[in-house]
């Protein structure tokens, strides 16, 4: 069922959520995380190794990734929009996770939002 905003009386206190597929507040990227160990990893924090929590992170930016990417994608399928692509031989699959936090500009909340669920950042980056 979904209701319109016309139906909601205009005295009615409205209250903001943030996506936690996308948001990226401290509070959201916690959630998100959380979310992502026990629904993704199918894990609880009490039994889940590094190796789970590292995955879980790695999926909480992955969808901040993927919504940018769409949005991308969609841009590119404008008729008027010329794409320019570089061809290397030379491929170097090196740590991702870092430089993809540091590209979203989200490397202090979710450094923040790890330390509030009691893990340490710096650890999970290095099971990569």
């Amino acid at each position: 069922m979904t209701t319109s905003s016309a139906s909601i009386p205009p005295n009615c206190p409205t209250v903001e959520v943030e996506d936690d597929r996308t948001g990226l507040s401290i509070e959201t990227l916690r959630r998100a995380l959380s979310d992502h160990l026990f629904y993704t990893q199918g894990k609880w924090s009490e039994i889940a190794t590094s190796g789970d929590i590292y995955m879980s992170l790695a999926y909480v930016v992955r969808d901040r990734l993927l919504q940018r990417w769409l949005n991308t994608k969609r841009l590119y399928r404008h008729p008027d929009i010329r794409v320019v692509a570089y061809l290397s031989a030379e491929f170097l699959l090196g740590p991702h996770l870092n430089n993809n936090l540091i590209n979203l500009d989200i490397e202090e909340p979710i450094c923040e939002a790890v330390r509030q669920s009691g893990l340490d950042l710096d650890q999970l980056i290095r099971e990569e």
